[in-house]
């Protein structure tokens, strides 16, 4: 069965860029803040991950030679 929400509107075209931009917020105040260094290097590499996905996923949707 197919996702009913994938339907290629505003939101579903948004959300990866949302993700990435929240995710590398709240990473950088946790980098920021006073957080243990464990807990730095776990929402540093989070960010990461997130972040590479947005991409994927926005480049993906793209058309070929654009």
């Amino acid at each position: 069965m197919d996702n009913p929400f994938r339907d290629g509107g505003p939101a579903e075209r948004a959300m990866p860029w949302l993700s990435a931009a929240v995710v590398l917020g709240l990473a950088a105040a946790t980098l920021a803040g006073g957080a243990a260094p464990l807990v730095k290097a776990l929402a540093a590499a989070v960010a990461v991950a997130v972040a590479c996905r947005s991409a994927y996923l926005v480049s993906r949707r793209r058309p070929p030679g654009r």
